[in-house]
């Protein structure tokens, strides 16, 4: 309990511009990082996906896909292949590299915006003759949160942290605020101001 609380008090030390608790603990849970399947939080992210690594290991298995939403016709001499999901434009498209480029986008604003794009652009015609039979089959890291789809698990590792870590105030374990609310009821002014938390069972 005490690393608990000196945690919050070290995040407290990087908050500004607060007028009440309400203000101070919703600052102190945007910094802190939710493991979306159990009640453990952290401060950084390599930690949060360790975690995740260790005992949620259930959560990250790959599954066999095939690839049946794609856009690849049969008489196509080449493809554009989605790295995350292998998902497929072909050269039939008006603009196949704006095309790929705006489905690669879509990934890469849940698992970092700033990642480089890339994609692989092949003329192989078996593979071509797989996309447009349905044959093409992948592992793939499935997010049981939402639909997106990856490649390999340190891209799903990095969407959960990304995008699956916050975590609404009602949600959060009783333990957890109670300790944020009272490292926080003497900051920033020293004045003890009144909490809007409906819930009796977050009052001290």
């Amino acid at each position: 309990m005490q690393d608990n609380i000196e945690t919050f008090k070290k995040i407290l030390e990087t908050v500004h511009c607060v007028k009440n608790i309400d203000e101070t603990v919703a600052a102190v849970l945007k910094k802190l990082l939710f493991c979306p399947f159990c009640s453990e939080y952290f401060t950084e992210t390599p930690a949060l996906k360790n975690h995740i690594k260790k005992d949620h290991p259930d959560r990250l298995k790959s599954k066999t896909v095939s690839a049946v939403n794609h856009e690849v016709n049969e008489d196509s001499e080449t493809i554009y292949i989605c790295p995350h999901c292998y998902f497929a434009v072909d050269d039939n498209c008006p603009s196949p590299t704006s095309s790929i480029i705006d489905h690669i986008q879509k990934h890469a604003s849940s698992i970092d915006p700033t990642a480089r794009i890339s994609f692989q652009i092949s003329n192989d015609k078996k593979l071509i003759q797989k996309y447009v039979v349905g044959k093409v089959k992948n592992e793939l890291f499935c997010c049981s949160f939402c639909s997106d789809i990856f490649s390999d698990q340190e891209s799903l590792l990095r969407h959960i942290s990304f995008k699956h870590s916050d975590i609404d105030p009602e949600n959060v374990p009783h333990e957890t605020m109670k300790l944020i609310m009272d490292c926080a009821k003497d900051f920033p002014t020293g004045k003890k101001a009144k909490a809007k938390y409906k819930s009796t069972a977050y009052s001290f």
